[in-house]
């Protein structure tokens, strides 16, 4: 019987992997019509044109490498649903003093796209704002975005959103926002968040189709 860090984690990534689907029936007509046969086994290849042979094939290796690509995004999503050990330490100017290197990966997807060069600041907080900056460096390449946590170690009932970005694609540049510390309990008492999961809470990143950007840990005291 799965857990439920392995049931909620295969249900995020069931959901962000869905264009999966549709990329495979693309990728079957390109190999179809590559292959010279149509619906009336005529060949194609000779009636087309030399740059639109160009353009499927470009497809088709953008439409595989991608699919080569799905499964480290979906092992980057696993790890994230891992119980939190620790956490990196940083000052409230974004001085990293300790680093967990499991802490603020980006994900396979969004390498090149999205970056984060300070890491979330003060951490831990005794109920300070936390601040978030992330650089986004891939024009049009990410899609809205949003922060959640989970009140119960990743029960998905007691998911918490923290902040929603709807602007689709995001701009290019320095997205910055605050975690509010108590905003881990339901009711928004810092003390309640402090005394569950000895104070650590794991925060996830999404984009607007819950494919994961990015993971780490906000420890209360």
């Amino acid at each position: 019987m799965k857990s439920a860090n392995e049931r909620i984690a295969n249900e995020r990534i069931s959901t962000a992997a869905g264009f999966l689907t549709g990329s495979s029936g693309i990728r079957e007509g390109i190999m179809t019509v590559l292959s010279g046969t149509a619906s009336q086994n005529r060949p194609l290849l000779p009636a087309l044109a030399l740059p639109a042979m160009v353009l499927l094939a470009a497809l088709l290796v953008i439409f595989m490498g991608g699919c080569a690509r799905s499964q480290d995004q979906v092992d980057f999503e696993q790890q994230a649903y891992r119980t939190p050990q620790n956490y990196t330490e940083t000052t409230p100017n974004g001085e990293v003093v300790r680093r967990d290197e499991d802490d603020w990966r980006i994900g396979p997807m969004f390498q090149g796209f999205v970056d984060i060069q300070i890491p979330p600041h003060p951490n831990p907080t005794r109920g300070e704002p936390v601040r978030v900056e992330l650089i986004v460096t891939g024009v049009g390449t990410v899609s809205g975005l949003q922060a959640i946590s989970y009140f119960d170690m990743f029960d998905e009932r007691s998911m918490i959103t923290h902040y929603i970005h709807d602007r689709s694609p995001l701009d290019f540049g320095t997205l910055i926002f605050n975690i509010y510390p108590a905003e881990f309990d339901p009711g928004r008492n810092y003390s309640n968040a402090r005394s569950r999961n000895d104070g650590l809470h794991r925060l996830f990143i999404y984009d607007n189709r819950w494919n994961l950007i990015t993971y780490g840990d906000i420890k209360l005291k």
